[in-house]
């Protein structure tokens, strides 16, 4: 049994208590442990779960927006222990302070394993030695066996058996079909295939019931493959509600309808989410081909970048894919690609140096691609000039001198310089995590991004994590077309320009 003792959060001074099922976390109503006051709002609707695995209970975060921490420190998946302190959500989420009933993970000492019987009549059944009877065991069910994972599992069966029935005396303690079948969870489907049989010797040795054990270590086997099997159905069915509703809500153009699907999309990515985590504890690498199986080329692209900047989502709009797409192929065949590209290198180096110094990430750069094609002299009919394309009265808030006589516009270095320092301060305003945001401001504007932020902070929760971002604004429609075109544009001057042969950019 696991306690969680809460210290903070609208359930302060409460206590709940779970089995060795597994236990969702989160504001959904299906949670078992369930955060729907105000107060736990930083709580995502399908946060973490608490599952029972090999012996000991494990925290597994199932894609939460705020992250779930343990002892002050962000996991994804760990291991828990008596003493621990678990946040769902930070800042300020609940925590609480984990108890564990160690009667259920305690192993009889080994120093206690030979019971001897004391005066016993001739006759009488021998002394048992537990440690013989583990070493026995452990050899039959190693025999054959082709890792050190499934040694090791081999191993701690033998033990976790013998241990129990020096518990009981030297008799079956009832316990053998059920830590058989927990080590043989352990093992992999391929070592599974493999030594099949040699767990049949073994069970055939260590009680008469050998054949009842038999079934039901195949029924383990049957029922996990099924569960299996469950989950992978399950996720591609959430995964195409996921692909319908997003359909819909590039359709939909009232913003009380867009605001209600969006919350039916949150829900639909956290369950498909812990479907995903739950599949990952039985079969990991089941897991890991469903993942790869969902992308493309341009899928992995996407998510590469997004990932540099702590900034995945699950969902991706399709809209997103296509304009993004679309984009990619314009940069790809325009005619004047290769001078573009010529230009791109000629001032690479000094805006990497300008970009370095502040620590800004080498995709920002491409924002001068998309707004003059790295042309230093660029003029628009709205007046903006140079490299970077700044207006006279953004160029000289950041400091360059715009006047009759002088045009630091038309400085690359120097407009560069100033490019840099205002991205750097976009980006310490909204956060590594929000760098589309900062793109978006390129374009749009930093107040306007403000102004639609501040719109979202009048929804419920609208000060969460998971509604300030890009994807939030992007779907509701928050921002002008432009801007939402803009974004994908430097993405896919970013993919073209770090794929130069690949595009026809370069000899």
């Amino acid at each position: 049994m696991i306690r969680l003792k809460f210290v903070s959060g609208a359930r302060r001074g409460n206590t709940v208590s779970f089995g060795r099922e597994p236990v969702r976390v989160g504001r959904s109503a299906s949670a078992e442990l369930c955060f729907g006051e105000p107060q736990d709002a930083v709580v995502s609707t399908h946060h973490a779960q608490i599952v029972y695995e090999s012996g000991a209970y494990f925290l597994v975060d199932t894609g939460s927006t705020n992250g779930t921490l343990l002892n002050g420190r962000r996991i994804s998946k760990h291991k828990l222990a008596s003493g621990d302190r678990v946040c769902f959500g930070f800042p300020g989420g609940p925590e609480a302070e984990i108890e564990i009933d160690a009667s259920e993970i305690t192993s009889v000492p080994r120093s206690t394993w030979v019971k001897t019987v004391a005066s016993a009549p001739r006759g009488s059944v021998p002394a048992y030695d537990a440690e013989q009877d583990a070493e026995r065991m452990a050899r039959a069910l190693k025999a054959g066996a082709r890792d050190a994972k499934t040694i090791l599992v081999a191993d701690q069966a033998a033990r976790r058996v013998a241990e129990r029935r020096a518990k009981a005396g030297g008799q079956s303690s009832g316990d053998t079909v059920i830590i058989l079948a927990q080590a043989m969870n352990q093992a992999t489907e391929s070592v599974r295939s493999h030594t099949t049989s040699k767990w049949v010797k073994v069970l055939a040795g260590v009680g008469g019931t050998a054949l009842l054990v038999i079934g039901v270590l195949g029924g383990v086997v049957f029922f996990q493959q099924r569960e299996i099997d469950q989950l992978v159905n399950a996720k591609a069915s959430i995964d195409r509600q996921i692909q319908a509703l997003q359909e819909r809500m590039q359709a939909e153009t009232d913003t009380a309808r867009l605001a209600a699907l969006e919350d039916n999309l949150i829900a639909l990515t956290g369950s498909a989410q812990s479907t995903l985590a739950r599949l990952q504890l039985k079969d990991e690498a089941r897991a890991a081909r469903l993942s790869a199986a969902g992308s493309d080329e341009l899928d992995r692209e996407i998510r590469k970048i997004l990932a540099k900047f702590n900034a995945s989502t699950y969902a991706i709009p399709p809209i997103f894919r296509e304009r993004l797409q679309f984009h990619i192929d314009e940069l790809a065949s325009a005619g004047n690609r290769r001078s573009m590209y010529g230009r791109k290198q000629r001032y690479w180096p000094a805006i990497m140096r300008e970009f370095g110094a502040l620590g800004l990430p080498e995709e920002m750069a491409y924002i001068a691609w998309v707004e003059s094609g790295f042309d230093p002299e660029a003029r628009s009919s709205a007046g903006a000039t140079g490299l970077w394309q700044m207006t006279t009265t953004t160029a000289q808030s950041l400091g360059l001198t715009v006047n009759d006589a002088l045009d630091e516009r038309l400085d690359p270095e120097k407009q560069t310089r100033a490019a840099a320092r205002y991205l750097a301060t976009l980006m310490s305003e909204f956060g590594e995590d929000s760098f589309m945001l900062v793109l978006a401001s390129y374009n749009r504007g930093e107040n306007g991004v403000r102004r639609a932020l501040r719109q979202v902070a009048r929804e419920p929760g609208g000060f969460r994590k998971d509604k300030r971002d890009f994807w939030h604004l992007y779907r509701l429609k928050l921002l002008p077309e432009e801007t939402r075109e803009y974004v994908p544009r430097v993405l896919a001057a970013a993919i073209v320009g770090s794929n130069a042969q690949k595009y026809g950019l370069s000899n």
